[in-house]
């Protein structure tokens, strides 16, 4: 078989997965006997752990398996198409024109060179349409208008660096749908993105799978956006489904103990135990007080100004989270105060002394106690270093002269303070899951000896337990050490369990600041209330949904 054996005008717009298993060459299985069917019209969610086989399983609808891995038993029907009875042109042919993705980053996946016009006409070119080239414009102006972006000219010839994130993910949604596809598979589309742009392009995903009739899978590690947005969810858990039902049945009748875990890890703005006030740390008077204190913080690019006099101060053993939408300042800000961004007026004192703006400026006793964590555990790490070369690397530059022995033993120290086995220094970076590599991205923060870390969205990317793990290490590292904390992040569900004090920052300004407990329950500015609004819950999104619990019965 060469060719599709229906078109995307005529084809039954159905996926009926049975049986699905993939095999390594070694043998091992990674998929394991998995089943489901999505109907048109449909968001089926799919959730589970980082290596439980979401991606291998959604990358089956398109032909498509990982090197080294082979489906060995199973079928995969999208319509009435077997795709793995297709040949490699039917597989080409199958792909964007009958089953299309959505990335998690989607500039991973458009060209910089190109103008956002060219990039989706490419796809149409790429699925072999015979459309003119007035017909491949008008579609490319119908998609953009699809998912609320404006199609004049000027707009089309925009290139990806003169988008926003959130109309980035807007255009990645657009190359999916150009050619209307029956059955779309979305990677976690919103990773990353604050909880305004998510729930605007959570909302247009359900409106454009509804509107066109398309059967979409979801996959998300966020169980909130599930509860929001799909019909049905499959738990996976070491290849295999574990569970699966209607999204209320799932979540408010889990049977699986893993379900259970998941559903227990995942942070809630209702229902989340409110953290306690910020208890006294013990410091030793014969010091400097370890706080940082930054007054009027003004910081732009270029001829953009960003930050707009900032003032804010974190005590010993104080976690201060920063939160708002992408654009807010926040990693400006965060920046700025670690020395990486030294074009700002204004002061960073640490230890009552007002610290040089540039971090190659900085004494490196104040290089050492503050320390950098960055969102990405895919890139935080050197991928041609193993991780003992990378943690050996930054104990040199805190401690220059230090003996052999002693700077190995530190390594291994910070190692097993993440929870990991000094074994895993023998390793690169790809030997390690997402979780693991986020570990020793702290571990190679703590091996300065710090007593501040600026951590910078350190858990967007994990799945809700390596992220409950996460926050746990960097709990018990403040009880411990009385390490402080400038916690940057868009999970205002995660700041309720674990921040101290909260600021909150709009267009470069703190519109509001203070204990935890009291901005989130009572919020002045109509900025926090506005990012309450869209804040996910579980528990409030099964009640729109469903009806509270006492009325679904």
């Amino acid at each position: 078989m060469t060719t599709i054996e229906a078109s995307s005008a005529t084809m039954e717009k159905t996926v009926r997965v049975s049986g699905l298993t993939v095999q390594l060459r070694d043998g091992r299985v990674i998929v394991d006997d998995v089943s489901f069917e999505i109907a048109p019209g449909e968001i089926l969610g799919m959730v589970g752990q980082s290596g439980s086989g979401k991606t291998t399983t959604a990358l089956s609808l398109f032909g498509f398996t990982k090197p080294g891995a082979q489906v060995s038993q199973g079928r995969v029907l999208v319509g009435k198409t077997d795709v793995e009875a297709l040949d490699a042109a039917g597989k080409r042919a199958l792909r964007g024109r009958t089953v299309s993705y959505v990335p998690q980053d989607p500039r991973a996946s458009l060209d910089p060179a190109m103008r956002i016009d060219d990039q989706i006409e490419e796809v149409l070119d790429n699925a072999e349409y015979p459309l003119r080239a007035e017909e491949r414009r008008a579609a490319v102006e119908a998609a953009l208008a699809d998912v609320g972006l404006p199609n004049d000219r000027e707009f089309l010839r925009r290139y990806p660096h003169q988008l926003s994130g959130g109309q980035l993910q807007r255009v990645g949604i657009a190359m999916a749908l150009v050619g209307r596809p029956p059955v779309i598979v979305l990677d976690e589309p919103t990773t990353g993105l604050d909880v305004a742009t998510q729930s605007k392009i959570l909302a247009l995903v359900r409106r454009i799978c509804t509107s066109h009739n398309i059967a979409a899978l979801y996959i998300t590690h966020d169980l909130a956006v599930v509860a929001d947005i799909a019909d049905r969810v499959v738990v996976l858990h070491h290849g295999r489904i574990v569970e699966s039902g209607t999204v209320e049945k799932v979540y408010r009748e889990p049977q699986h103990s893993y379900t259970k875990l998941l559903l227990s890890a995942a942070p809630d703005l209702v229902g989340t135990p409110l953290t306690d006030e910020v208890s006294p740390i013990a410091v030793d008077s014969t010091e400097p007080n370890a706080r940082l204190d930054v007054k009027a913080l003004v910081a732009g690019y270029r001829r953009t100004q960003v930050l707009h006099g900032v003032d804010f101060t974190i005590d010993p053993g104080e976690c201060v989270a920063v939160v708002g939408e992408s654009g807010s300042g926040k990693s400006t800000l965060s920046r700025a105060v670690i020395g990486l961004h030294p074009r700002y007026t204004g002061t960073v004192s640490w230890r009552d002394r007002v610290l040089p703006k540039g971090a190659s400026a900085r004494r490196s006793h104040s290089v050492n106690e503050m320390q950098y964590i960055f969102q990405s555990p895919y890139n935080a790490l050197n991928p041609r270093l193993t991780v003992g070369q990378s943690l050996t690397s930054a104990r040199k530059l805190a401690f220059r002269h230090e003996p052999s022995a002693q700077r190995r033993e530190a390594i291994e120290s910070a190692v097993r303070r993440v929870e990991l086995e000094p074994h895993l220094l023998r390793l690169r970076p790809n030997r390690l899951s997402g979780g693991e590599r986020q570990r020793i991205a702290i571990a190679r923060a703590l091996v300065a000896e710090p007593r501040l870390l600026i951590c910078d969205e350190v858990t967007s990317s994990l799945d809700v337990l390596i992220q409950a793990s996460i926050i746990e290490l960097l709990h018990r590292l403040r009880e411990q050490d009385g390490l402080s904390l400038l916690f940057v992040t868009h999970d205002l569900a995660l700041v309720r369990s674990f921040a101290d004090r909260v600021l909150v920052l709009n267009q470069g300004r703190i519109v509001e600041q203070g204990p935890t407990a009291e901005v989130l329950a009572n919020p002045r500015d109509p900025y926090t209330r506005d990012l309450l609004r869209y804040t996910l819950s579980i528990a409030e999104a099964l009640d729109a949904r469903y009806g509270p619990v006492s009325e679904a019965g």
